[in-house]
């Protein structure tokens, strides 16, 4: 099971959504059918983390309100705050920002008052994108920095692409006369992004950076960017993030 939880992770970083999803399907069957309460915990888990990777509230709703049940019923209490920081996320992503922002900030408090660091850098990351989009900047970029510093403390880099971008974003909606700091905090999403080989983080933070060049009138240069990594990816065409880039692509081609 964990193989198939960690595994559908990593394949997702790297650019393969559809195997991502059929593999992290896989390992929450494997748990069901073990029917060891922990380890069915461990593989709601990754599918919420899949799915706020992915971008669908929906399917992390879904999940979020499981763990929420399920640790309760059993007394898994590591598994409800994740729940309710999943439930959060995707409220907030349908623009039910101030429930869905307390339910996600509850959530990573109970984490926190367990002591453990454990995926805490991805949630980070989901609550000040939510600050961003509700235009709650200054607290966005607190929560940021706080990711950050979870970063350098537990050394799990694997929202660090995402965590970057989400400072620019930021940092552009907080004010256009900034743009210079948000395009140097893209750079470090992207040059993270290629390190880590994660395409798909790569991909996304590449879509920023051509929106903004697309903005600042330069359209050739935001192609020549947003081009080739499109044209790498092979599958998960049905995702928002593929969506989007392609939409701007052809966009600027028009």
């Amino acid at each position: 099971m964990c193989a198939r939880a960690f595994g559908s992770l990593s394949l997702a970083q790297l650019g393969y959504a559809e195997r991502a999803l059929a593999g992290c399907l896989e390992g929450v069957a494997l748990a069901e059918a073990l029917a060891h309460p922990f380890t069915i915990g461990i593989s709601l888990w990754a599918a919420g983390i899949l799915h706020q990777l992915r971008r669908e509230p929906d399917a992390m709703r879904q999940i979020g309100e499981r763990m929420i049940h399920y640790g309760k019923e059993k007394g898994l209490r590591m598994i409800v705050p994740f729940g309710k920081f999943f439930r959060g996320n995707a409220m907030a992503q349908h623009g039910e920002f101030a429930e869905g922002i307390a339910q996600m900030r509850e959530g990573i408090s109970e984490l926190r008052s367990i002591g453990t660091l454990f995926s805490l850098p991805s949630l980070f990351a989901g609550l000040a994108d939510a600050c961003a989009d509700c235009g709650k900047i200054d607290e966005g970029l607190a929560t940021i920095e706080e990711g950050l510093e979870m970063i350098r403390t537990g050394g799990e880099h694997f929202s660090l692409p995402e965590i970057h971008r989400i400072r620019g974003k930021l940092l552009l909606v907080r004010s256009v006369d900034i743009t210079n700091a948000a395009e140097a905090a893209f750079g470090e999403a992207l040059s993270a992004a290629r390190t880590q080989q994660a395409k798909w983080l790569e991909l996304r933070v590449a879509t920023s950076i051509a929106r903004l060049w697309r903005d600042q009138g330069k359209p050739q240069q935001a192609r020549e960017l947003l081009t080739p990594i499109y044209d790498w990816f092979t599958e998960g065409f049905d995702t928002l993030d593929l969506k989007e880039a392609k939409a701007l692509l052809e966009e600027m081609h028009a």
